[in-house]
């Protein structure tokens, strides 16, 4: 069943088994430093080892600097217990034949406030102030479901303050030493992260990038901090690593957002990334085909990917075998980005595969918090091994 879907792809320096990644997916789930754990290997590999072809990871922070950190126990790559914590999955994800990226974001001005140091501001492309707030603070099930107790108060953001120019340097920097510390720690690649409402998608989209220098004031200028990043991180970890770069119209706190200019902005950026050096482009959304323009109906990720020549990985509304096999189908993508199925189903992929019609579990936070893992890798804590008396000749009391 669907053989688009399931043909094998040569993405960048990457030779992919088949056009399925699972997407990255925020957990929250690290040490409280950013170290990630056993159980996170073993979340990672229990994808693995449900058939994905790519697996491209949560966004981890890349320097303790800046406002890069986005969230309380979000995971690192910003130091040696970072590196060797990643070192982990990154096996367990390759002993089962996938290849594996690393999420490079930064935060911006969508920070938990809780992880700036004291007197810090957090920074954008312009002085401005998000209305949203830190994302599930506001649910008394998510708090059920992470055994949370206390106090469980809406955090709302913090007014930013504007890059400056040896800043904007200083930031590109951190992205190129933590991928070199992602391909330490065994990573296939990177993603760089200009979407979903953090720093880089804040200088892409203009309603949030007000600069009127280089850095702002045009489509071309817009990018050009992402362009810095991936060249930056390319002369870091050299030609044979992936880079792929993430855009989308919404943010954690602007979930219906759209670009001034729809469809003819999303060109003009596809043809500013003509030549980045990113290897594909990757369009993150709800549903892929719904641009928010009403004067176009060609999606968006059809418009970037024409405009920009690179192959792209296509994400949202992805939920059966049949919305994959569309996506490539018609031209939008190359790959396609599975998100919140694989939290509750990690074979998503060999289900889809089989044709066999199935009652898929609706998606739930809770799955976010645990997920199906790979006993083989760890056995967590909330599943105790029981005191079982080895004796087969034992009754009860």
């Amino acid at each position: 069943m669907f053989p688009k879907t399931f043909s094998p792809l040569k993405l960048g320096p990457l030779a992919l088994k088949n056009r399925v990644a699972m997407a990255p997916l925020t957990r929250q789930s690290a040490a409280l430093d950013g170290t990630p754990t056993d159980e996170m290997a073993a979340y990672y590999a229990r994808r693995a080892r449900g058939g994905v072809g790519l697996i491209i990871s949560e966004g981890a922070y890349e320097t303790d600097d800046l406002s890069c950190k986005a969230y309380l126990s979000q995971p690192g790559i910003a130091n040696a217990a970072h590196v060797a914590g990643w070192r982990k999955t990154t096996e367990a994800v390759h002993a089962l034949g996938v290849p594996i990226i690393c999420q490079l974001m930064h935060g911006g001005r969508v920070v938990d406030p809780r992880c700036l140091r004291a007197g810090e501001s957090p920074v954008s492309a312009s002085d401005t102030q998000s209305g949203g707030w830190v994302l599930y603070t506001d649910s008394d099930q998510e708090k059920h479901d992470r055994g949370i107790t206390g106090d469980w108060p809406k955090v709302t953001f913090p007014p930013a303050r504007a890059l400056t120019v040896a800043e904007i340097e200083r930031v590109a920097d951190g992205f190129a030493e933590g991928a070199a510390r992602a391909v330490e720690a065994g990573f296939d690649g990177v993603e760089i992260h200009a979407a979903n409402g953090y720093l880089l998608w804040q200088f892409v989209n203009p309603k949030t990038n007000l600069r009127t220098d280089d850095y702002g004031g045009s489509p071309e200028n817009n990018v050009r901090f992402a362009k810095l990043v991936c060249a930056k991180v390319r002369e870091a970890i050299g030609p044979d690593k992936l880079i792929t770069l993430r855009l989308s119209q919404d943010g954690v706190d602007d979930f219906t957002g759209a670009w001034p200019g729809g469809v003819a902005y999303a060109r003009s950026v596809g043809a500013a990334l003509a030549d980045c050096e990113a290897d594909a482009l990757h369009w993150a959304s709800f549903a892929w085909a719904d641009n928010r323009d009403p004067d176009s109906d060609v999606p968006m990720p059809q418009a970037i990917r024409d405009a920009s020549g690179k192959p792209m990985i296509v994400n949202g509304g992805i939920a059966e075998g049949a919305d994959a096999e569309a996506v490539i189908e018609s031209g939008a993508g190359d790959v396609v980005a599975v998100g919140r199925p694989l939290f509750a189903h990690p074979d998503w992929a060999h289900i889809v595969r089989s044709g066999e019609a199935y009652p898929w579990t609706p998606f739930d936070r809770k799955y976010v918090v645990r997920p199906p893992l790979d006993h083989a890798l760890c056995y967590p804590a909330d599943y105790p091994a029981p005191d079982w008396n080895p004796d087969v000749a034992s009754r009860q009391p």
